[in-house]
């Protein structure tokens, strides 16, 4: 039977995506048969307090270590955090049985332990590779290209991808973007993230009550879901909803995140009124929150392309929502969109181009939905959650079968 240990911050019931993504991995690896063991932290997103150091989840063993739990929007918070959690996981995983691991790359110090625990323990595991780091904290402006901590950090990136038996990455722009630090290009995977399609899936607003509830069955509903964080243009979003206040859309935000307090003050300075912010909603509410959207945006700040994929993409496409990617040409979601048709591709800060996207959209409703419709087939032919079980199972067997 292959076993594999996964180490994660966010892991059920946290609703933020990757807790979401990752919960489902287990329980799909569970299913097929595998031993699932999972090393986490205290839910940070998801209200109700701590739960037990020690619980059982879908038949998944799950150990919950201490962390900080400070400020996440803020800096030295968040930093303490990981800090934290590392130094946890790490013990824990070192008093844990030893089988094959799958680490995670956020918190982006936690991949350490893997190269850690194969250099002294002789330990297998994949790295999955959520976001590219220094290189995307590089191009925010979080850390000088040139600095000691970055070439530090790369150095580092060597021993952890060349240790790792297995590298997944999330898209073929995420592939080219890690070549450089990988020994053996053959370790690499690319495995999308997915979307559960019989949870999540295209819903009539007119038999939606999330979407009758805010009043807003009747309009045309720009959505963007999800992190509400740094790496994302959404000040362009703001901007948009400005120069169409006055037509009968509405743009809802539903989140959190570094950078939504920003958006909410920027909402009140333009006295808008067509702009909804929302928290995250729960797991069972998102059939219908997702829904509500008839175009939804991705977002990337400039420069991160290749680095991340925001996963709320495949959401959107489960839930057939036509598409606006306000992202540049060279990444996966880009890609997506072009490749089959299902919405617009608007470089960041084109708060013209967005509103140009929108606009098209209200006033052609079969354009919209078309590009609805290929949304869904898109999702169905290519990212449905059973295509990367599959996958995940054979990178996790293929570890088993190294021990």
């Amino acid at each position: 039977m292959p076993a594999i240990t996964i180490l994660t911050q966010y892991f059920y019931p946290e609703v933020a995506a990757t807790g979401q993504l990752l919960t489902e991995l287990a329980v799909g690896l569970k299913k097929r048969g595998c031993e699932v063991r999972v090393i986490t932290g205290q839910p940070s997103y998801a209200s109700g307090g701590k739960l037990p150091k020690r619980d059982v989840y879908e038949g998944i063993e799950i150990r919950r270590v201490w962390n900080t739990s400070l400020n996440k929007n803020k800096k030295i918070g968040r930093l303490l955090n990981y800090v934290t959690f590392v130094i946890s996981a790490t013990l824990a995983t070192l008093f844990s049985k030893k089988t094959p691991l799958l680490i995670v790359s956020n918190p982006p110090f936690l991949p350490i332990i893997g190269a850690i625990m194969n250099t002294f323990r002789g330990q297998k595991y994949a790295f999955l590779v959520h976001d590219v780091y220094p290189d995307i904290a590089v191009k925010l402006g979080y850390l000088k290209d040139d600095s000691l901590i970055s070439r530090t950090w790369r150095t580092m990136n060597r021993w952890v991808y060349g240790c790792a038996g297995v590298v997944v990455v999330l898209g073929e722009r995420m592939e080219e973007k890690v070549k450089g630090y990988i020994d053996r290009p053959e370790k690499l995977r690319v495995i999308h993230n997915w979307a559960d399609g019989d949870f999540i899936k295209p819903l009539r607003k007119s038999k939606n009550d999330f979407c009758k509830t805010l009043g807003l069955e009747d309009k045309l509903v720009v959505l963007y879901s999800g992190n509400i964080g740094l790496s994302h243009d959404l000040e362009t979003v703001i901007k948009a909803a400005k120069k169409l206040e006055n037509e009968d859309i509405a743009f809802l935000f539903i989140g959190e995140g570094g950078k939504k307090e920003k958006l909410k003050r920027m909402a009140e300075k333009l006295k808008l009124n067509n702009v909804l912010f929302l928290p995250y909603q729960s797991i069972e509410n998102l059939p219908y929150s997702l829904t509500c959207g008839d175009i939804s945006i991705v977002s990337l700040e400039d420069g991160v392309e290749g680095l991340a994929v925001p996963s709320k993409l495949y959401a959107y496409l489960a839930a057939g929502s036509a598409i606006i990617g306000v992202v540049g040409r060279g990444s996966e979601v880009s890609d997506i969109i072009k490749g089959h048709r299902c919405g617009f591709q608007i470089e960041q800060r084109d708060v013209v181009g967005l509103v140009k996207a929108v606009t098209i959209l209200k006033e052609d409703r079969k354009l919209l939905d078309e590009m609805k419709a290929n949304a869904r087939r898109c999702f169905e032919e290519n990212f449905e959650k059973e295509m990367a079980m599959v996958k995940y199972y054979r990178v996790i067997a293929s570890l088993s079968e190294e021990i």
